[in-house]
């Protein structure tokens, strides 16, 4: 038994080893930068705690000298002028089949109107004062009120910043809705030049690979199974299938149990088709982290100070 013992250790020892030694030594070169994400457009900044007591996101801001609020043209405009490489939108499909950009499933907390935006026609949402529940302290003050904030079409967006890709949210989960998106998408060969990535349900996921396999879609579920299988085969230079051809997001928070980051995640990730972003959403980001840009890491941020200065120090675009 303890010669079995031995043998059957000795293997273990040897595949582990050969494992860590595939991840050290066999690493192929990186492909590229990591891109800026301007995730919701840009906009203010959020209390992530206050966030999850209210459900609100107008009504947890955090105190900030930014002028705009997500998903709006004025904060894809700062967004971009500050550096972003890619423009993260939420998309609603309206009743009158138009396609708009705005976050919350309902009107009721970040605007003047009430009521499901999907319930709603596009002429009723060009009425809305879309910065009129934003509030930092508590609805004291309401800065974004009468400002002119509104809710748009996504095609003014694309129209606006021609030279950008774009991640695009799909909120509504029903075929009709995903038909109404791809009827958008593949009629115009400039947008699928920019490569626009569909972030949508399982569901969606599904209808889109089925109608058409060359439009790049993601669920936040496959994120999380590339996660996860990534954290259990990573150490051993193995790239999971559920991380292959797909989008990897990590919370700066959790990098250090991914093994090889940064650039031997990105690098190995990008010879499968993947690319790596941190995920920081709208929480202010570390200007130390700024170097993870020239070594494949992307970063999902609205915090346009961290792009600027990545920008001006780096030159990375």
């Amino acid at each position: 038994m303890k010669k079995i013992i031995s043998i059957v250790s000795f293997f273990i020892l040897l595949l582990v080893t050969a494992g860590i030694s595939n991840a050290y030594f066999f690493v192929p070169g990186l492909k590229q930068h990591g891109q800026i994400v301007a995730y919701r457009g840009g906009g203010s900044r959020i209390d992530n705690h206050k966030l999850q007591q209210t459900g609100c996101t107008a009504k947890s801001l955090l105190g900030s000298e930014v002028d705009t609020i997500e998903n709006t043209i004025e904060a894809v405009s700062a967004a971009v002028k500050a550096g972003a490489d890619v423009i993260h939108l939420n998309v609603h499909r309206t009743r009158d089949d138009q396609l708009v950009v705005f976050h919350d499933w309902t009107l009721d907390c970040a605007t003047n109107a009430s009521g499901p935006v999907n319930r709603a026609t596009y002429h009723d949402l060009e009425q809305v004062d879309a910065g009129f529940g934003y509030t930092f302290d508590d609805g004291a003050t309401y800065p974004f009120r009468g400002k002119g904030f509104r809710i748009s079409k996504l095609d003014e967006f694309f129209s606006r910043f021609p030279a950008h890709n774009f991640w695009l949210n799909l909120k509504d989960n029903d075929d009709h809705s995903f038909a109404i998106l791809y009827r958008y998408l593949s009629g115009s060969a400039a947008i699928y030049a920019r490569k626009t990535r569909v972030i949508t349900s399982l569901k969606g996921v599904y209808w889109f690979q089925k109608t058409d396999p060359s439009i790049p879609v993601v669920s936040v579920d496959q994120v999380k199974d590339c996660g996860i299988d990534y954290l259990l085969l990573g150490w051993a230079g193995i790239v999971p299938e559920s991380c292959k051809n797909t989008t990897l997001l990590i919370p700066p928070s959790k990098v250090k149990y991914f093994w090889g980051y940064p650039q031997r995640l990105a690098a190995r990730l990008q010879q499968h088709g993947t690319s790596v972003y941190l995920w920081s959403e709208h929480q202010p980001i570390d200007a130390k982290i700024a170097d993870v840009v020239t070594q494949g890491i992307g970063v999902v941020t609205s915090d346009t100070d961290f792009i600027s200065k990545l920008h001006a120090n780096n030159g990375v675009h």
